[in-house]
């Protein structure tokens, strides 16, 4: 993997009771915790997958264990990789059936899926979050499948830019998110400057979009996770103990 190439995993819902033990076996107790939280089952297979396959993931990448994985958040959750070396710029997203991880080098990432959500007031939620500009565009499509459609689909742009950075999604959900490298457009969302976002082939009822930090262009590698691509069974490290809270949203 290059320092202009991205590697995208697509990892879908698991169902096998055996497989999800296995990947509970790899998370750590933070991890646990948060899955424990939840309160649907679904929600809480979902969420074991996810940062399972994150881990089994990292851990092909680094040539390490998957429980050996540990991380640090940043001062409004992002996490990113502490151990263990060399690390690599990982990210991961997930919504409805489906999980996004997004792998770099170098070069910070963001990655966001969003589940199509036909019922939903697009219009209402592109006034309240987006620029005026973006807001009319989806408030001008004539029905509502395709406002749903553009709404999550210029929402998974902004999230992604936003975990690329590590900033507020209530700041960066007000950045416009044309294809070209974002331009500040006032002072306060300079950092946004020097992203390039690039949108993700998604199955149908999602949209998706993952953006690295820097000017430059990249390669995506698409790639589908299955369980079968699970790294070889390594000795597991103890877990290292956690007190992050419960998750509020969809942020690993």
């Amino acid at each position: 993997m290059t320092a202009d190439e991205v590697q995208v995993w697509l990892v879908p819902d698991v169902r096998s009771e055996q497989v999800v033990a296995d990947l509970l076996g790899v998370l750590d107790d933070g991890e646990r915790q948060r899955a424990a939280a939840y309160r649907s089952a679904d929600d809480r297979r979902r969420f074991v997958v996810a940062h399972g396959a994150l881990r089994h993931i990292v851990a092909a990448r680094t040539d390490s264990a998957p429980a050996a994985i540990r991380w640090v958040r940043g001062p409004h959750g992002k996490p990113d990789l502490v151990a263990p070396r060399p690390a690599v710029q990982v990210n991961l997203s997930h919504s409805g059936d489906l999980a996004l991880v997004a792998v770099s080098a170098v070069r910070r990432v963001g990655v966001d899926v969003q589940q199509v959500l036909p019922h939903l007031d697009a219009a209402a939620m592109a006034r309240r979050y987006f620029p005026p500009a973006e807001a009319e565009s989806v408030g001008a499509t004539a029905d509502p499948a395709g406002r749903a459609d553009l709404f999550a689909r210029l929402w998974s742009r902004k999230e992604a830019l936003t975990k690329a950075h590590g900033g507020r999604l209530t700041q960066g959900l007000r950045i416009p998110v044309p294809a070209r490298p974002v331009p500040p457009a006032r002072p306060e969302d300079a950092w946004s400057a020097g992203y390039r976002i690039t949108d993700l082939p998604a199955p149908p009822g999602y949209r998706a979009a993952v953006a690295l930090s820097g000017p430059a262009d990249y390669r995506v590698a698409l790639n589908h996770w299955t369980p079968a691509a699970r790294s070889p069974r390594q000795p597991q490290q103890p877990p290292h103990p956690s007190s992050h809270p419960p998750p509020g949203g969809r942020r690993p």
